[in-house]
């Protein structure tokens, strides 16, 4: 039997969707390890015999020629259509959906249609006929409409998956928008040519073949749904044991991944819409519209749970822009840094324990130098009034009780002093400025002592080091001991600043301050030996400037490597 066939102009859409197809088999055999491509490309090849035949058709002469090639079409239609369902199977949730069964179930019926129509000449359960007017006219059987009836089925499935993957992935909505266009497309236009409702010189079946594939070229180049990069991130965000949240620019929760719903112990449908300051207690507010996108916001940390349940998490808040530069929302991320901020506090509280046996020899060797010191004094003095009151000296004795009173005194202070610094220290929830803040205010209750204490807002909180802070806690006060004792000062100004490379503590009296020749000479150093040596310990230096009648200014410098940030 020979056929015949001639050039017709009819045949160029289905030319079209061939090449297209085979342009998307190939795309897709080369990303066979993407979940989904091994079905799409399947089906590319299915659609790329349909629209061999439709070509084939259209160029034949003879009716017998035809209706073959009709049927040859229809053989790798419901194929083609089940092939590209399992696509948005296997692509919406990879492993899930397209198992082994669910792949058997779905071939039953094209494996059924493609049975009937090798045995249709015999039994007609496809076809009951066809009819010539100009082109071939299909008369569907039973079987045929059957065929027609589960492609809608299979459409019906498509829009389900693909209504799921719109509904929860946020990146792939207008993805499913374009391929949603695609699926309808070519059904409707298949039903309209099988069921003879439009007549068009050309093959609208085949034409909306063309539609839906070029809807999958749109899918796959526009949006890159096999580029492995996106589908990494994806992944990546998943498996992150880090919280990921994105929010919209009113602040509300678009999306999440798993980690966060761990972390909030409630799933995402439960929160979605929400406003972040009512997900996540401590948040600052993000009620506002975005304005400034140039920089990422300040990270934070704020404190989930309650008790021994409490975890700390690391914020950071970044904004988000589209490729126009308009704000869009936020991105936020939560690091658990619970195990982090316990081990340094155990760190901190093991260099608070160094620090006290330190700081206790410190004091012991203080304690003997200076309190010993008095004692002698005390004892000769006392000595001395015995002899002057064995001598009759009167007068003279009186005198040197006076001084033996004063040195009594001194002792005492000194003692009471040593003892008042081991009751001080720094909270580690105030910082060293609030200890600096709540010392002053006692001194000047206690003295009479007017104390202005002047520092920048960015100190506020600052801490330091144990072993640095036991140092200059004994420094200040030792300054302050000095100004109680010697200086007669009626105001203290005392200065806090924040150097680039140091931190600055000065603390400047109006008191009748010393000449630096004379104290040197009499070998009285009020303290500035012991002073200078604690701060050499920590990094840090020393200045005392003093000039008589006119008061004393003890400048005290600390690396900024020394802070606890």
């Amino acid at each position: 039997m020979t056929w015949n066939y001639a050039y017709t102009p009819t045949f160029w859409p289905s030319i079209l969707a061939l090449v297209l197809m085979l342009g998307l088999a190939i795309f897709s055999s080369r990303r066979t390890s993407i979940p989904g491509a091994i079905p799409l490309m399947i089906g590319a090849l299915f659609g790329a015999a349909w629209a061999a035949g439709s070509v084939m058709e259209y160029a034949a002469t003879d009716l017998a020629a035809k209706i073959f090639w009709v049927k040859f079409q229809t053989a790798w239609q419901l194929p083609a259509a089940t092939m590209v369902t399992c696509f948005g199977l296997e692509y919406a949730l990879p492993g899930r959906w397209l198992t082994r069964r669910n792949l058997a179930l779905l071939s039953v019926v094209p494996l059924l249609v493609l049975g009937m129509i090798l045995l249709d000449s015999r039994l007609h359960w496809i076809w009951a006929g066809f009819a010539f007017d100009g082109s071939l006219v299909p008369q569907l059987a039973p079987g045929g409409w059957a065929a027609i009836i589960y492609g809608i089925v299979l459409v019906i499935l498509n829009l389900v998956v693909l209504t799921w993957l719109f509904r929860h992935s946020l990146q792939h909505r207008w993805m499913v928008v374009v391929i949603i266009l695609g699926q309808v497309g070519v059904r409707v236009s298949y039903i309209l040519e099988k069921a003879n409702l439009v007549h068009s010189p050309f093959p609208l079946d085949v034409i909306g073949l063309a539609f839906i594939v070029f809807m999958y070229f749109i899918a796959l180049f526009g949006f890159r749904i096999f580029d492995p990069i996106p589908l990494a991130r994806r992944t990546l965000i998943e498996q992150l044991r880090d919280g990921v949240l994105v929010l919209d620019p009113l602040g509300r929760l678009a999306s999440l991944n798993k980690a966060v719903e761990r972390i909030l112990g409630a799933p995402f449908k439960q929160v979605k819409g929400k406003p972040v300051a009512e997900i996540l207690p401590g948040m600052p507010d993000l009620s506002f519209p975005l304005t400034d996108l140039a920089t990422p916001l300040m990270p934070a940390e704020i404190t989930l749970g309650l008790g021994a349940e409490a975890r700390c998490f690391e914020l950071e808040i970044s904004p988000l822009s589209d490729f126009h530069g308009l704000a869009v929302g936020y991105l936020l991320l939560l690091h658990d840094v619970s195990e982090q901020r316990h081990s340094q506090a155990q760190i901190l509280e093991q260099q608070r324990a160094l620090a006290m046996l330190t700081e206790r020899e410190h004091l012991a060797h203080e304690l003997h130098d200076e309190l010993a010191q008095g004692l002698a004094l005390i004892n000769i003095q006392a000595q001395l009034v015995s002899g002057l009151l064995e001598a009759g000296q009167q007068e003279q004795a009186e005198v040197q009780l006076q001084t033996l009173a004063r040195a009594a005194r001194e002792a005492q202070f000194d003692v009471r002093g040593e003892i008042g610094k081991l009751s001080y220290h720094v909270d580690p929830g105030e910082g060293f400025l609030e200890w600096l803040r709540h010392y002053t205010q006692t001194f000047q209750e206690k003295y009479g002592v007017q104390i202005e204490l002047v520092a920048s807002a960015d100190l506020r909180v600052i801490a330091f080091a144990p072993t640095v802070e036991a140092q200059l806690l004994h420094i200040v006060q030792e300054a302050f001991a000095n100004i109680r004792k010697h200086a007669m000062a009626k105001h203290v100004c005392v200065t806090l600043t924040k150097e680039p490379e140091y931190i600055l503590l000065e603390i400047q009296d109006n008191g009748v301050g010393f000449d630096p020749d004379r104290l040197q000479a009499s070998h009285e150093t009020f303290g500035q030996g012991i002073m200078a040596q604690r701060a050499a310990e920590v990094g840090g230096r020393l200045k005392v400037k003093s000039v008589l009648g006119k008061g004393t200014k003890v400048t005290i410098e600390v690396p900024t490597i020394a802070e606890v940030l």
